[in-house]
């Protein structure tokens, strides 16, 4: 009796792993940004230089982006398990430490930043590995789901990490990072334990892409940081342009470097799959206008509507509500028909209509609407990302598990970048005033932005198949 249900428990309990990993890294990523202004305060009075604090967000980002594709590669050489256990407790160890920074006042923001960037590169080897092990380590009739409940719980931790940041941070900036260390604990005991899933390795990859790896550094650091930082250095400034062309040359040595070489880091076959490559271009463009709406909402409701930081963190609510429930009902009816297009397609225009009624916040918008529409481009999201992760899984073979999970998650963050600077960018193009500004116009139009990103979503959505229909390599 007990040897048939074990399995099925140790499935719940891998699966449950996953999502904590998942969800905490994520959350980190925007937890931050509403306790700077607290950080940089308390630092400034303990008689510490504060001038490079954004580098406390852009670090992590910057170190989470740039190596996932490496640790793809590592985990498909060495095993998933290691790699994602290895990333999440130094994540922990990390997070340990950094809250112990608001308390020891001779560690200033240099100790911070540096934690910050190794807290990154733990995130970025437990983010590779997530989708992999979902498509390695559970059975396929739950696969959908399963893909659906951690791909929801990348976007549940990007949405909620501004309301739990404000909450905490009332108490103190440390324990922001405090928190991380029970729920990785957790999540490295439950991996050890539970995750005891054999592995198909082939020893004659062994031999990681270290040229191709430090080409894609550098093309990475040199997009993220100017998505990043371009408003501030100037778009189209000597250091902008510069960093556009090294990103250009270093696109341009990868695509060279990576034709060459006998074991390459990126599979240039998988992203010519015409199904895969729609599939991930789907989600770059969620994520990036679902980023970019991140930010600007928690200032909508906080300086438009007056609502105090946990009041408008509990309505931001809505818009994981949206995913919650529309995720997990398109991995079950994908696991049950293998049909995705279908909910890609219906999600993205979704998501579309979710920004369309964004764009009517205003002055006087009633609670009730700002809810509706805050569920409605969640469910969106949460449909169509589930949707275009699984129907992507559908067209690699085994043993790529760990290459489309790095392609799949450099594609959102650099969508989730593009995203944040897009939209903020817009916003403040469009702001009215002096004297009195009016913040209206600049929401509006950066709305319209998201909402455009998401119907061009749809329109590449429209162009996937079914693996079950036709197959296209």
């Amino acid at each position: 009796m007990s040897t048939e249900s074990e399995p099925k428990n140790n499935n719940r309990i891998i699966l449950f792993a996953l999502i904590l990993g998942t969800f905490m890294t994520a959350l980190d990523a925007t937890i931050v940004s509403v306790a700077l202004p607290t950080m940089a305060e308390e630092l400034l009075q303990a008689g510490h230089d504060t001038s490079n604090i954004s580098w406390v967000l852009l670090v992590y980002t910057l170190m989470l982006c740039c190596f996932i594709l490496l640790w793809s590669k590592l985990g498909s050489n060495i095993g998933y398990k290691k790699v994602f256990v290895v990333g999440i407790s130094i994540f922990t160890v990390t997070s340990l430490l950094i809250g112990l920074c608001g308390f020891i006042e001779q560690l200033g923001l240099t100790a911070i930043i540096i934690l910050r960037a190794v807290q990154g590169i733990g995130a970025g080897m437990a983010t590779a590995m997530s989708l992999a092990m979902v498509s390695a380590y559970l059975p396929k009739e739950i696969r959908g789901s399963s893909i659906g409940a951690v791909t929801l719980a990348a976007s549940a931790g990007t949405a909620f990490g501004p309301a739990i940041g404000g909450i905490l941070t009332t108490f103190h900036w440390s324990y922001i990072f405090f928190i991380n260390v029970p729920i990785g604990l957790i999540c490295v005991f439950l991996c050890l334990k539970y995750m005891n899933v054999p592995e198909k390795l082939d020893a004659a990859k062994k031999k990681l892409d270290y040229v191709g790896a430090a080409f894609l550094f550098v093309m990475i650091f040199a997009l993220i940081y100017y998505l990043n930082e371009g408003a501030d250095l100037g778009w189209t400034s000597d250091i902008g342009i510069a960093l556009i062309f090294v990103m250009m040359i270093f696109a341009g040595l990868i695509f060279w470097w990576e034709q060459k070489v006998d074991d390459p880091l990126i599979s240039l076959d998988m992203l010519r799959n015409t199904n895969i490559r729609r599939s991930c271009l789907v989600g770059m463009l969620l994520f990036m206008a679902m980023a970019g709406s991140y930010l600007l909402l928690p200032y909508y409701l906080q300086f438009v509507q007056g609502y105090e930081t946990i009041e408008y963190g509990f309505i931001l609510i809505a818009n994981s509500m949206g995913m919650m429930v529309a995720g997990p009902i398109v991995g079950k009816v994908a696991d049950r028909t293998g049909k995705n297009k279908m909910f890609v397609v219906a999600g993205a225009l979704i998501c579309a209509v979710g920004f369309f009624m964004l764009m009517g916040f205003g002055n006087g918008t009633g609670l009730t609407y700002i809810l509706i529409s805050l569920f409605v481009m969640g469910a969106g999201i949460g449909m169509a990302l589930v949707a275009s992760t699984n129907l992507s899984f559908e067209y690699i073979q085994e043993g790529e598990d760990g290459q489309l999970s790095g392609i799949t998650n450099t594609f959102r963050q650099a969508g989730s970048s593009a995203g944040v600077a897009i939209l903020n960018a817009v916003f403040m193009a469009f702001l009215i005033g002096p004297p009195a500004v009016d913040l209206i116009p600049g929401f509006r139009h950066a709305f319209f932005i998201a909402m455009i990103i998401a119907l061009i979503g749809f329109v590449i959505a429209m162009g996937l198949k079914d693996k079950g229909r036709s197959v296209e390599a």
